[in-house]
Parts: C-alpha cells; structure tokens; sequence
C-alpha cells in the first residue's frame, strides 16, 4: 500500500469532505460491532444455547474491544492513521464472514465476537483522530454521529432481515457486508495526517540522571496507574462507570428473550436495541447542559434513571408484558447517556499531565465489564427468580448514587501544555 504524504490537520479537501469515507467506514464498523445483538434470541433458539450461551458470546465483545481502544490510538501515533484504521476496517469485513459460519461452528461466534472488539477498537481509536486532524472544528461530532447510528442501525436491520429473509443467521449479515465493500475503497484515497513516530521523540526520554525512579514515574504517566489510586477515580467515577453497560444491556440482550413477543419477535427484538441506544444519544446533550451546572447532577440523574430502569425491568419479568421493554429500555438508555458523559467527563477533568489516555482505558474496562451483565444474571437466575435479582440490582445502584453524592468534589487538574480535554460525543463504542 502506497503511504499518502502527510497533510496539515484541517486542510480543507477540493471538491468534497475528506472526512467523509473515515467517518463512513467508522459507520460501517460500528455497525458490524453491534449487528449481533438483535440475534441473540435466534442464536439461542436455532443453536439450542442453553445456560447463557448467547449471552457469552455477547459479553467476549468486551475482552477484545478494550486492548483494541488502548493499543489502536498509540500504534497510530506511531505509524500513522490510515495504517491501523484502514487494515482493522478491512478485518470488519472478514469479522462478519466468521460470524456467518458461526451458523455450523458455534465456536466461531465467540472467536468472531472477540475479534470484532478488537477491530471496533483498533478504528474507533484511529479514526476519530484522523477525522479531527482532517477537521478539527467539527470532527469531534462528526465521528460521534457516525458511529452511533452504526451502533443503532446494526441490530435493527439484521433484526428485520432475519425475521423475514431465508436462512436467517447468514442473511442478517449481509447488510454489513455491502457496506464495507461500498466504504473502504473511497477511504483509501484519503491522505495521511499524522506524521508516523519511528522513534520516541526526546521529550519522552527520561532527563540525564533521572535514572530509573524517573523513568518508572514518566511509565506510570503513561499507564494511567497513578490516576487509578486518586481517590475521586474510586469514589466517584468507578461506582457509576460499571453501570454503564450493565443496566442497559439487560433491556436489549435480556428482556426481549425472557419476555417475548408471539408476532414478528426478532424485528421486536431489533426495535428494542435501537430503542435502548437511541434513548442513550438523545439524553447526552441533557448531560451536558446538567454538567455545565455541577458534574455531580448528571450523575445523579443516571444512576436515578437507571435505578428507575431496573425496576421496571423487574416489572416487566414478574407481569410478563413486552410493552414495558420499551418503557424500560428508554429509561435504561437514558441513564446508560448520562452516566456515560458523567464518567469519561470526570476522567478528562482529573487526569494528570500525560495520563489521560491511561486512565480513559482503564475507565472503559469497568464500563465493557457491563456487557457480561445478561451473562451473570441468567446464572443467578437459576437460583433466585430474576425480578428479584434486578429489584436487588436497583437497589445497589440507588446505594451508589447516595455514596458518589456524599463525596467531595476533588479539584480539577490544569491542562498541561498540548493536552486537549475530549469531547465524551467522541467516546461511544459499544453503544
């Protein structure tokens, strides 16, 4: 592959967007990430996946999607843009075709799963930085919007394909398929802006004499290690990020397999997902007017929302009425928007100098983590029936909302020279 010369960050293109086929195929990954949780109900049906099977395999998502985020933005920044998001973009593609052979081998669909984490990962960290530096002004919500709708469009559509198109668990994947194959190749004319670091520049080199102590702190910097033992990372963003994915998930890869519908239940199972998600994105501007007042507020209103939410959700289970899935899930995304802003907010705000991509890592671990929340609680449900184990899981959010609202706001650290604090409308993998 020809390497583009490098351009100046927001370089206006002759004749069109630049951004545009990035943010397309950023559209088409997300897509590719999130098509399989609509099916979930069909895998287990089809397949005969008892004991959590699907549910497993919506979860391994999560094991691949967080090295993809932490190792894609720094391999991009040392060998370019388009060399890590335009391969990862193409390995999309190839996560779907293994997906579809899932249908014969079930074990492919959790190696298809974890390698679509990866691939989602590994763009989602390259892309949004290439569409900044290609439009710095408005790049931000240019690559926030088109991830989110792939986020969204993915299940709905293979939803609707699988209910009503033959072989069902190989049909619901084409979609997918089309759309990297119509997105990649313009990507490929889009020219590089970052110039690939061969070698670390000096500045990261330990000063003479600084010797080993020097060098350990300047790593732990960069790990993000020394912002996890800030006590304002513990008490008030680690309780709230891992109701992130948690609560919402269980609207749209739980319910609808436990409380389904007779007529068309895949499309419903689709509408559900989209639902959850697109209640998520409308409830981030919310969060943002919230957090203008006190970061505090929006908080409070996730973990209210989504305490609301599960008690819905137990409702749901114990009357056995579909009709309260989409009130619950409404509500349960839009607590998944503001606990989302709140978080990755709050990480921005406290990171030390050179630590902010460390520890906006280990932030997005405790929110995948979430994602084996249907897992865990069709385990438990062996034992205690699940409306009382969501009624419990409401009440354990609702206790840390009280514990985040009793702490003391922590001072926020000064941006160091060159560090720009994201937007959180950039941070939106896996919604």
């Amino acid at each position: 592959m020809a390497t583009a010369s490098p351009v100046p960050p927001g370089t206006a293109a002759p004749g069109g967007a630049r951004w545009l086929p990035i943010a397309s195929i950023m559209f088409g990954v997300g897509w590719g990430a999130n098509q399989f949780a609509s099916l979930l109900g069909l895998y287990t049906d089809r397949l005969r996946l008892g004991d959590g099977g699907a549910q497993a395999m919506f979860g391994v998502y999560a094991l691949g999607l967080v090295p993809g985020l932490v190792l894609g933005g720094p391999a991009s920044d040392r060998y370019g843009r388009r060399r890590i998001a335009l391969p990862f973009a193409c390995l999309s593609a190839l996560v779907t075709v293994v997906l579809m052979a899932g249908v014969a081998a079930p074990w492919l669909l959790y190696a298809g799963r974890l390698l679509a984490g990866v691939v989602t990962g590994a763009v989602l960290a390259a892309g949004t930085a290439w569409v900044k530096e290609l439009t710095p002004v408005s790049g931000t919500r240019m690559t926030a919007l088109a991830v989110s709708a792939g986020f969204g469009a993915g299940p709905l559509v293979s939803a609707l394909v699988a209910q009503w198109a033959p072989h069902p668990l190989v049909t619901a994947y084409l979609p997918h398929l089309l759309i990297m194959l119509l997105t990649v190749p313009p990507a490929f004319r889009v020219p590089e802006t970052h110039v690939p670091r061969a070698h670390a520049s000096d500045s990261e080199q330990p000063m003479a004499g600084q010797g080993r102590s020097g060098s350990g702190r300047s790593r732990q910097g960069r790990s993000g290690l020394s912002g996890v033992r800030n006590p304002a990372f513990r008490r008030t963003i680690a309780p709230v990020a891992i109701w992130t994915f948690a609560a919402p998930v269980s609207a749209f890869a739980l319910l609808p397999a436990l409380v389904p519908v007779h007529h068309l239940p895949i499309a419903y199972a689709g509408a559900i997902t989209g639902l959850t998600l697109a209640s998520g994105m409308a409830a981030q501007p919310v969060a943002r007017r919230l957090e203008a007042r006190h970061p505090r507020l929006v908080a409070a209103a996730g973990l209210g929302a989504i305490t609301c939410g599960l008690l819905l959700a137990a409702l749901t289970v114990a009357a056995g009425l579909p009709v309260l899935n989409a009130v619950t899930a409404v509500v349960l995304g839009a607590g998944y928007g503001f606990v989302l802003t709140y978080g990755l907010g709050e990480v921005a705000r406290i990171a030390a100098p050179g630590e902010l991509a460390g520890l906006t890592a280990v932030a997005y671990a405790l929110v995948y983590v979430g994602m084996f929340a249907p897992l865990l609680l069709t385990v438990v449900a062996k034992a205690v029936p699940l409306d009382a184990v969501l009624t419990a899981m409401a009440v354990l959010a609702a206790a840390c909302l009280v514990y985040v609202s009793r702490q003391p706001r922590a001072a926020a650290r000064p941006p160091a020279a060159g560090r720009t604090v994201p937007d959180v409308r950039e941070c939106s993998a896996g919604r």
